[in-house]
């Protein structure tokens, strides 16, 4: 079977700042929005977008080769992404199932935190996989 060629995918310095743009700011506030928008249709749908952004948020730290890096894009992008599911859930309107905090800036602590904790995860697995491929 052929490795693929783009793995570990570049890091996040190395991209053109219109792509950085994109993943660190555009990506989570979209994707924010729209799990917001569709928490008052379906606490279901909610919760599989969350397991998403779980993944996407380890991705994001794989983009970085220093846990630095990872929790800084980690802080920043829960921010943004928790931020935007309380603009969609607003704009959209419906019930929240339960499934927002009652102070409702809590929402942005929960997803920091989260964040933050997956951005140093996955780049802790980007800069232990560089010392694999790179042997003793």
């Amino acid at each position: 079977m052929q490795r693929l060629a783009s793995f570990p995918p570049p890091l996040l310095r190395e991209q053109p700042p219109a792509v950085r743009l994109v993943l660190t700011v555009l990506l989570p506030a979209a994707f924010g929005f729209l799990c917001g928008a569709l928490l008052g249709s379906s606490s279901a749908v909610f919760l599989a977008l969350q397991v998403i952004g779980v993944i996407g948020g380890f991705a994001a730290g794989f983009e970085h080769d220093h846990w630095r890096g990872g929790v800084l894009r980690g802080l920043c992008g829960g921010a943004i992404f928790g931020g935007f599911i309380l603009i969609g859930h607003a704009v959209t309107g419906g019930s929240d199932h339960g499934l927002l905090p009652e102070v409702q800036a809590f929402q942005i602590v929960i997803t920091v935190f989260f964040g933050v904790l997956l951005g140093w995860l996955g780049a802790r697995l980007r800069v232990r996989t560089a010392r694999r491929r790179e042997g003793p």
